[in-house]
Order: C-alpha cells, then structure tokens, then sequence
C-alpha cells in the first residue's frame, strides 16, 4: 500500500449526480495527465463506482454490505502483524489488510475488512486509512444526498479532517462542501455560475473573527454561532475569501466552480485521526449482541 501523495480521492457508495467526471478533474485524477498521482480509495459499494468509471483504487475498504457486484478474495499470503501503534502509518494501516480480491476486474486488490457493528462508519473508515497512509487532502465523491444520516455524518467528518490539520471536500449536486478551521477559503476568479451561492456554518459553538470579501455580501470580524447560519451570499467573479480567526466553517459553494484553496494555521505534523475501528463495537449492550449474534 506503499504511496506518496498527500491527496486521497474516496469513491463512496452515494449519490455522484453524473457530476464525477468534473469532480475527478478538479481532483487530479482524470484522464487527461492533469495533478499528481494521487492515493484512491473505495469505501465499500464505492467499489462499484470505480468500476463504472473506469479506476482502479488502491485498496477498498469496509465491511462489504453494499457492494452490488459479487466477487470473490483470498487471504493474504504473507504474514500479517497486528497493528503497533509504534510503527509508520503505512505499516500500521498494511497491518488492516485482510485478502485480495481474486476475482473480477481487480483481481488482487487489497481489502480491509471490517465489522458492520463497528463504531466508525466506512466513511469515516476511509479516511482514517488514508491519513494513516499519509494523505491530508482528500477528495470525497459519493458522499452527499442519498441517506440524510449520512450525509450529516460526512458534514462532521469534514470537521474532524479540519480539526486536525487536513482538507476535505464533499463533491454534491449543485454544491460542494469543505471544512476550515482558523484559515481561510479563498476562491479564484471565475465565471459567475448559474447558482452562485456560498453558504457558512459554524460546527463549533461559535465561530469567531469571521470575514467575507470579494462576495455579494461582505463582512469583517463577526462570530458565527452553530444556531445561526450565513445562507445565499453570492460569488461576483472577482477573488473572494472566508476567513475564520478561531473555530471550524463548513462552506458550501457551486460545484461547477474550482475547488477553492483551503489554508489553516493548524499543524497536521503528528496529528493522527486515530486508528481503524476494526473490532465490534464495546458500546454494544449485552442484548445487543446477542440479538447481532455476537454473544
């Protein structure tokens, strides 16, 4: 699993909204030689997506519920240790992996396999193992619309990936999400789109320092509270910005727009998103599991 690019682009198992080609060019990873190599991983049914567009992931990761292709895999044949929290992160994450697929188009890609009945989501799971494998970009498709649960979890996630120094964007419909924490989003100069509109929200409590320029609406040094938020400002076609001096902003934007750039004062050097929940959950009650079977 050996990789060295720090962006990651995760094929998720939701909604695309025929849309993925563009979002796999502002990524770098379409056809055309545009961006670097970046590191790819399925996030279970995003499997499925890979195929349909023709991209071989690094490894799929999940507990393997919504993958609608069959297929079959076999155990690894070298000897696994298990993860050692001293280790490098591409030892401890290569320390996941459980079989390769033996079958199908992606014969001999490693799987991670893990529980249903874990506590992260495969998501969330996804992005673990691309940080442990050194990635701190990450390009998410297939996580907005669909299942409302989950695409609030994957909102969160964009806050926890900010949190600890990472980027992540959620490709969507008409919009696209990302995550800054005490930084700044800045867009590029561009067309003014059709639905121009940039939302802000606030996951923290409050958000303070906050300023927008170069949109419709400018402002300067207001605190945004998680109760309230700035909806319907609107990009002008200049440069713009949104800055936060201390807390987390989720802000949406067009997604026919160039991802903008995300800058954060926040130091990922020796941040780590924590290791892969890859045992049954111990929040379970004792009737739980056994209703699961697993007791």
């Amino acid at each position: 699993m050996a990789h060295t690019s720090t962006r990651c682009i995760i094929l998720g198992a939701g909604d695309y909204y025929g849309t993925e080609a563009h979002a796999l060019r502002m990524a770098g990873l379409a056809g055309d030689g545009a961006g670097c190599d970046p590191l790819v991983v399925a996030a279970d049914g995003g499997l499925d997506h890979a195929a349909g567009l023709g991209i071989r992931p690094d490894f799929v990761i999940g507990d393997m519920d919504s993958i609608a292709s069959r297929f079959d895999t076999e155990p690894l044949g070298e000897e696994r240790d298990s993860a050692d929290p001293r280790g490098t992160a591409e030892s401890r994450l290569a320390a996941y992996a459980t079989s390769r697929l033996a079958s199908g188009p992606y014969r001999g890609l490693s799987v991670i396999t893990l529980p249903s009945q874990k506590d992260d989501t495969d998501m969330m799971s996804a992005v673990k193992a691309g940080w442990m494998a050194g990635a701190r970009e990450f390009h998410i498709l297939g996580g907005l619309g669909g299942r409302l649960d989950h695409t609030i979890g994957n909102l969160q996630l964009l806050g926890f990936v900010s949190h600890a120094g990472g980027t992540a964007f959620l490709y969507g419909d008409r919009l696209n999400a990302v995550a800054v924490t005490d930084g700044s989003v800045d867009f590029a100069a561009c067309p003014i789109p059709d639905f121009p509109m940039v939302s802000v929200f606030s996951m923290d409590e409050e958000s303070r320092d906050v300023t927008i320029a170069g949109l419709k609406y400018e402002v300067s040094g207001f605190t945004v509270a998680n109760t309230v938020s700035q909806l319907s400002n609107e990009l002008m076609g200049t440069p713009g910005r949104i800055s936060v001096g201390a807390g987390t902003l989720i802000v949406t934007y067009p997604s026919v727009v160039p991802a903008p750039a995300v800058t954060t004062t926040r130091a990922y050097e020796g941040a780590t998103l924590g290791d892969l929940s890859d045992a049954v959950s111990d929040r379970l009650s004792d009737a739980g599991r056994r209703q699961e079977g697993l007791a």
